[in-house]
Order: C-alpha cells, then sequence, then structure tokens
C-alpha cells in the first residue's frame, strides 16, 4: 500500500507548524503535559503530506484520538484547517467551556474531523479496528490512525484490540503511540511499548517522537500488517525546565511554568504555512457554515423492505430464537452492509453456517460479512461502534450474562454518540446447565440505565425478527433480547408487520373493564397468558400486555399509558428479570415479580422456573395471596 505525498512541506515549514501548535496548546493550558509530547505526532499526520486527514471532502483518511483528556494539539490542528468556523485562536483555546463547540474531551461530531467520542481510556483502538475492518470491507483505500497514550496501555482492552488487528491483517491501521513515560502519576517503561505490539504481530517501529520527519517516513512505509508506531517523547515537551518531563502534568500548570512566548505570531506564522499548502483552510476558518459533521448520511431501509426479505415461522412453532435469529437474518438479509459479530460462542448465535459460507474461519478474509471475535466482549463492543460509523450495520451477538462487561463500551462508544449497532443478547433469563457464570442476573436492569440505547425483548423467533428489522431501520443503537428457550410462535410474521410499534406494548388478551392487568415480556409471555386463564376462571377480568419494548413503553405520555393501564386498576408485572425492570413501569402499589436473586442457575430449567416462583401455579398463588 503506497501513501504518495500529497503536498511538499520543508522540515522548516513543518516546525513552524509545531511551534503554532505547541503555543496552541500552552494557551489552553489543558493538560498540557500530554498535550504537548503529541505536538510532533499531530503536525506529522495533518501537514507532512503523508496522509489525507487534512484534506477537504468526505473521504479521507480518520484519526482516532483515544488519549481524548490531551487533545489541544489536535483541536489546534483542526481549528487551523477549518472545523471551528467563525472562531479566532483566542476563542479555539477556551474548548471546554459551556457554549463552546468543542468539548473538554472529543465528542464525536462536534465537529468535522471527531470520528469518536473519547476519555473513556482504552477504547480507541478497537474503535479504530472497526473503521478500519469497515473501509476494507468496503473497498476504500483510506487508513485509520490511532493515537494512544501509554498510560492508557495499561488498559486490557487495547490488547484485546491489538490481538485483532492483528489477526484481521489490517495493513491500513496504524497505532501510534506517545510513550513519554507517565501514565497519569504512574511512571512507565518507554521501551516495554515496541516488544509488546511486536508480540501481538504488528509491524512496531520506535523512534524519536518529537522528530516530524522520522515519524512522516514511517507513515509513508509499506506493509502488510498493523503498524504501530512508538513515539518516545517528553512529557510538557517546552515548558520550563524545572517542569518539562514532570510525571505531575496531568491538570493545568502554574503561569511561571509556562514558556514567555508571543502565542499570536507563533500561531500566525503557522497559518500562514498551512494555508500557502492547504488553500481551503483560511476560508473555512473564517466560514459561518456548519461546524458539526452530518452523521453517517446513510438512508437506512425502511422496516416493511427488510422484513420483505424476511421468512416468517409458522404459527405454533417452537424455535429457540437465540439460534435461529442469527441464521435466518444472515441469510436472507445478504447483500446490505451487515457485520454479524460473536465474542467466542458463533454457534450460539446461529452464525456458524453463515462463517462457513463466507470463509470467515480466515481472519483475512475481506470480504467476509461475519466475524467470529475473540474472548473480548469490550474489544467487540468497541469495534463494532468503529464499524458502524464508517457505514457497516454491526450485529452484535453474545450472551446476555456477558453484557456486563461492555457496559462503559456500549454506554462510551455506542449509545452516547448513537451509532447504529443492534446488540443482541442471548439466553436471557432462567436456563442453563452451566451454572451462575453465564446467568443475566441483573444485567437487563444495568442495560435499562444507559440513556440513548432503545431496548427490545422478544418471546418468540418472530417478534424477534420485526423487532431486528426496527432496530436496523431506525440507525440507533438497541438491544434485542431472545429467551433461552423455545417459546411456541403465536403471530404470522406478516401479522406482527402489520402491528404499531410505537407504545412498546401489545394487548394479548383484553376483557371489558378489567379488574387486573397482568404486565409480562419474553419468555415469561405464556406462564402468564396462562395465569390470565385461571385468574379468569376465579372471577377475574384480566387484561395481558406483553411489553416488547421498556424504552418505548417508559415514553408514553400519561393519557395514552392510563389506556393500556387503567387509574385505579390493580397490575402485576411477571418476569425473567429483575423486578425492577417491568415494576418501575407501573403505578403505585403494583406487584412485580421478577428474579432478583444473583446467580439463579442449574438444570433442569423446569426445576429453576419452580425454584424461582415462576410457574403458572406460583404466580397464581402470589397474585391471588396479593389480592385477598
Amino acid at each position: 500500500m503506497a501513501h504518495p505525498f500529497r503536498s511538499q512541506m520543508t522540515p522548516q515549514s513543518l516546525t513552524t507548524i509545531a511551534q503554532g501548535l505547541r503555543a496552541f496548546v500552552f494557551a489552553a493550558n489543558k493538560h498540557p503535559g500530554g498535550a504537548s509530547s503529541s505536538v510532533e505526532a499531530i503536525t506529522a499526520l495533518y501537514f507532512s503530506g503523508a496522509t489525507t486527514l487534512a484534506e477537504p471532502g468526505e473521504v479521507r483518511d480518520r484519526l482516532i484520538y483515544s488519549k481524548g483528556h490531551a487533545a489541544a494539539p489536535w483541536y489546534a490542528a483542526l481549528w487551523a484547517l477549518g472545523a471551528m468556523p467563525g472562531t479566532t485562536w483566542q476563542d479555539a483555546v477556551g474548548f471546554g467551556q459551556v457554549g463552546h463547540p468543542v468539548p473538554r474531551m472529543p465528542v464525536r461530531g462536534a465537529v468535522a474531523g471527531m470520528e469518536m467520542s473519547t476519555g473513556a481510556l482504552g477504547q480507541g483502538l478497537s474503535f479504530g479496528v472497526g473503521t478500519a475492518l469497515a473501509d476494507r470491507r468496503e473497498g476504500r483505500s483510506t487508513r485509520t490512525f490511532v493515537l494512544l497514550g501509554d498510560g492508557e496501555c495499561t488498559e486490557g482492552q487495547v490488547w484485546e484490540a491489538a490481538m485483532t488487528g492483528a489477526r484481521l491483517g489490517l495493513r491500513n491501521l496504524v497505532a501510534l503511540v506517545d510513550a513519554n513515560g507517565s501514565g497519569s502519576v504512574i511512571k512507565l517503561d518507554r521501551a516495554e511499548w515496541a516488544d509488546r505490539f511486536a508480540g501481538f504481530g504488528w509491524r512496531t517501529v520506535s523512534l524519536d517522537g518529537h522528530d516530524i520527519s522520522a515519524i512522516t517516513k514511517e507513515l509513508l512505509a509499506e506493509t502488510d500488517r498493523p503498524t504501530a508506531l512508538i513515539l518516545n517523547t517528553v512529557k510538557g515537551r517546552g515548558l520550563a525546565e524545572e517542569v518539562e518531563g514532570s510525571n505531575t502534568l496531568s491538570a493545568e500548570v502554574d503561569e511561571r511554568h509556562l514558556p514567555d512566548w508571543d502565542t499570536d505570531a507563533l500561531i500566525e506564522a503557522a497559518l500562514t504555512v498551512i494555508d500557502r499548502h492547504h488553500p481551503h483552510a483560511a476560508a473555512a476558518r473564517t466560514s459561518t457554515g456548519s461546524r458539526r459533521t452530518a452523521g453517517d448520511g446513510l438512508v437506512r431501509p425502511a422496516r416493511t423492505e427488510l422484513l420483505s426479505r424476511a421468512a416468517g415461522h409458522a404459527m405454533g412453532a417452537e424455535v429457540v430464537a437465540k439460534k435461529t435469529l442469527g441464521a435466518d437474518l444472515a441469510r436472507e438479509l445478504s447483500g446490505l452492509p451487515l457485520l454479524w459479530m460473536a465474542p467466542d460462542a458463533i454457534r450460539n448465535s446461529g452464525l456458524l453456517e453463515r462463517m462457513n459460507e463466507v470463509g470467515s474461519w480466515e481472519w483475512n478474509t475481506p470480504g467476509a460479512d461475519v466475524l467470529q471475535c475473540a474472548i473480548a466482549e469490550q474489544d467487540a463492543a468497541s469495534l463494532a461502534a468503529g464499524a458502524a460509523s464508517t457505514g457497516l450495520w454491526p450485529v452484535l451477538f453474545s450472551m446476555e450474562g456477558f453484557y456486563w462487561r461492555m457496559l462503559d463500551q456500549i454506554r462510551e462508544s455506542i449509545a452516547f454518540p448513537q451509532l447504529p449497532v443492534l446488540l443482541v443478547g442471548t439466553s436471557g433469563g432462567l436456563g442453563d446447565p452451566l451454572g451462575p457464570m453465564v446467568q443475566s442476573d441483573g444485567c437487563l436492569a444495568a442495560l435499562s440505565a444507559i440513556p440513548g440505547l432503545e431496548l427490545f425483548e422478544a418471546a418468540d423467533i418472530n417478534a424477534a425478527k420485526l423487532l431486528a428489522a426496527e432496530a436496523l431501520s431506525s440507525g440507533r443503537p438497541a438491544y434485542l433480547r431472545l429467551p433461552h428457550e423455545a417459546v411456541p410462535v403465536r403471530h404470522t410474521l406478516a401479522d406482527l408487520a402489520l402491528r404499531p410499534t410505537d407504545t412498546g406494548a401489545w394487548t394479548l388478551t383484553d376483557d371489558p373493564d378489567p379488574d387486573l392487568v397482568l404486565v409480562t415480556a419474553g419468555a415469561l409471555r405464556e406462564a402468564a397468558l396462562e395465569a390470565a386463564d385461571r385468574l379468569r376462571s376465579d372471577g377475574h377480568s384480566v387484561r395481558v400486555l406483553e411489553i416488547f419494548s421498556t424504552s418505548r413503553f417508559a415514553r408514553l405520555d400519561a393519557d395514552r399509558r392510563g389506556q393500556l393501564l387503567p387509574p385505579g386498576t390493580r397490575t402485576v408485572s411477571i418476569h425473567n428479570a429483575p423486578s425492577s425492570v417491568l415494576g418501575s413501569l407501573l403505578g403505585e402499589g403494583a406487584l412485580a415479580i421478577g428474579v432478583d436473586t444473583y446467580g439463579t442457575a442449574g438444570w433442569p430449567q423446569t426445576a429453576l422456573y419452580e425454584a424461582a416462583g415462576l410457574t403458572t401455579d406460583g404466580l397464581v398463588a402470589r397474585i391471588l395471596k396479593e389480592m385477598a
């Protein structure tokens, strides 16, 4: 992969730019230690001509600034190239203040060029693996660069990503490690990083991180695998001698340690050079145009279009959705830009057959639409986010209990920036001979607490297909919970497709003027319906609601909620998840039945439900006792 120069700058010109960026860093005085040590890397990445990062237009290389706390030199480069139109450098250095276009730590889409929301350290390399994978899959020549701090490299997810990038043979991925020897206030050995990345199979080069020419040379080198550049740098480069290189420069520094520079002159000199080589930059800086990016620009097909390709299962069929959903949809939706993913247990997701068809057992398979991730759930979640940011539609399958490991990645990399990843939780609820480790316990409640994540729960395979299509067509992040066991199909897919989904609930059975409303979800649907029949024979008028989206139901206004849950009517929620998940949707005085213990597990499954009081007999007895 050749990378020809796109602009010819002299070493002196690049030094002038670096001096301007460093002046910006010290004027901002926000994490100046780690920010200053990155200046030459940013200069080489944006202005040496070795990348397309500085070029205008939609298609260009990407930078994931993973060490987001020290983003000042990157902000300086983006500002100089016009990403913050209508602002002076004096305005730009105030980033992080209320009303400023740029936050203290990067937020995806805040300005053009910000690909990822960072600050939660350790996730950037996984995200970059995702963007590089998507670019290769779509045949783009663009490259992804990820700037990491050496302190950040003590995060385990970095090494999950390092393994994945090497196994996938992503030669369009370059990691630059700012090895300034400091992880917050912990001293780090710069010499360790090269051996570590090389040990994971990366092309690895250790060099002077303040030598722009040396960095540029390595950015242009051809390779058949991912590259790691270990940049040996000085923390706080350019500060007063008594603090330069100090291990305690993670916050702002006292003004007496800042250099006595003519900041305005240094920045103006840098702009003169930049504008000569990038004529669009000056016009962009003074423009009054939009500062934000426009998103992925992709139009998702409507739910109806996706469902037209899907085949429903016959009414009454008892199909294990967790083993069938991925198998069916991967075949039915082939040709769309989907990326089917599963950490390790790909057999459990039903994707094994598709993997064999497309050759995904070979890791370096550019065109494959199935990716078996390693046993590294955190890496898989952030990788999915990166792939989604670049135009693919990732669908990640994992056992619900293993989503505990991904909560921060889902929050930071997926839900907060609203990247369209569909997370599928298999084995939701009770039932597995493997023991407490694989049980979901309170995971659904934790996922419910993540803002911006749409929650769906399917009882049977047809409902699962409908909700998967709903999520994929929405272009928003979503979690779809599938039951562990086979649940009989109650409605054809065509019938479900005609049902409204805005309320998050379907009425399964109804009586005029009910005196009791049973609210249920997922695999407990059948037990709730049987309990309703028994309660009717006891003289009660019962309505049964199936909640297929707790997030949508929670957003209902009082009038619509009142139509479904009439005021003054007794309500009971029945769920094989924490009782609070459905119980929180009900009014005061409701009975919430769920699984609030830790590690409920064992076999046979019928014994589990009996022990949890979730059989029909157990439910009826508890409800009648409550109503007595």
